[in-house]
């Protein structure tokens, strides 16, 4: 008998183990570890008038064609510490991180920390400006009209798609800043990059300046009038375009690539720096090159040339030519390269 009861209790303290177990399995789990979609709130935030934006930390912002005004989706437990307001006709929109409590910062830190989301949906009706700083994002849902447009975007912030009609438009992208731009121009469209810089350009226009430095990469497409490019760094340039009249200035390791059609191309080329040209024939080539400088190009009807220091000018066609000097360096059709 005293064995038989001693199993029973036994058996019961087992069983009261197990549902304990099951209690602590099934019970709600701690506000900490839920889904960060079920804590998001949204906001409309009624704003003065503007024209330029300015955004900074981690937000993600879309612009619209509209009545002024911004819909905020962040986080509740961070909305008190976002900043939206206007100055200067100027909308800035970033995150004062250094108010945020200690434990609300741990929720989104270590393994299985919650991932903080800042969005939001600008509205307005133009744009003249848009600076992007830290981690910000941006895209464009509608085609803006703009008088004068300029870009400015550093860190790691990203233009996912932007499409501009602007008379004249600025673009300066920095350190790993990256961009997909559409912009037609009646007068142009200057571009200066550097860093790790990354532009997709989409243009058309009377004019494309662009200076790139660095490692930066910037690839364009779209007719226009002039092209003055200014390469140094490790930076490399390529432009499809049908074009009259390209000035290319080539420093350093920097590269240039050219395909389209073209009439005229002057180029200066120093040190280990290359500029390919053979996919866009010109009906005249003028190149003054130094150091270890070199040029591949299609040309039909006239070679200027000024070649030091082991520069080499490689050419497709039958141009005639006129020789400043040649020291050191070799002119020589394209196959013999």
């Amino acid at each position: 008998m005293d064995m038989k009861r001693l199993i029973d209790k036994n058996l019961k303290a087992f069983i009261g183990m197990i549902a304990f177990a099951a209690v602590l399995v099934l019970a709600p789990q701690p506000v900490c570890a839920q889904s960060l979609a079920a804590q998001l709130a949204d906001k409309e935030i009624p704003v003065s008038e503007f024209n330029g934006i300015n955004v900074s930390n981690d937000f993600e912002v879309s612009l619209a064609r509209g009545a002024y005004g911004v819909r905020l989706t962040v986080d509740k437990d961070l909305q008190p510490y976002v900043e939206v307001y206007v100055k200067a006709k100027t909308l800035y929109l970033s995150f004062d991180e250094k108010s945020v409590p200690k434990e609300i910062k741990k929720l989104y830190k270590g393994k299985g920390g919650l991932t903080p989301v800042f969005r939001a949906v600008v509205y307005t009706p133009e744009i003249k400006s848009i600076a992007l700083n830290d981690n910000a994002s941006f895209i464009g849902v509608d085609e803006f009209l703009s008088p004068e447009f300029e870009l400015t975007a550093a860190g790691k912030s990203q233009v996912k798609n932007l499409a501009l009609n602007a008379t004249t438009a600025k673009i300066i992208l920095k350190k790993n800043a990256q961009a997909i731009l559409s912009v037609k121009s009646d007068r142009g469209v200057e571009v200066s990059t550097d860093g790790n810089a990354n532009l997709k350009l989409t243009f058309s226009g009377n004019e494309l300046a662009v200076n790139s430095d660095g490692s930066s990469v910037v690839v364009a497409s779209g007719p226009c009038h002039s092209m003055n490019l200014f390469t140094s760094g490790s930076s490399q340039v390529s432009v499809t375009s049908e074009t009259e009249k390209v000035n290319v200035t080539c420093e350093g390791s920097s590269k240039v690539i050219l395909s389209g059609k073209g009439d005229n191309l002057t180029v200066k080329g120093t040190r280990s720096s290359s500029v390919d040209a053979y996919a866009m024939p010109f009906n005249e080539v003028d190149a003054n090159l130094a150091n270890s400088s070199s040029v591949t190009t299609s040309v039909s009807r006239r070679v200027n040339a000024t070649l030091v220091g082991g520069s080499s000018l490689y050419y497709s066609g039958s141009p005639e030519f006129r020789i400043g000097k040649i020291v050191k360096s070799t002119l020589a059709p394209y196959g013999t390269k």
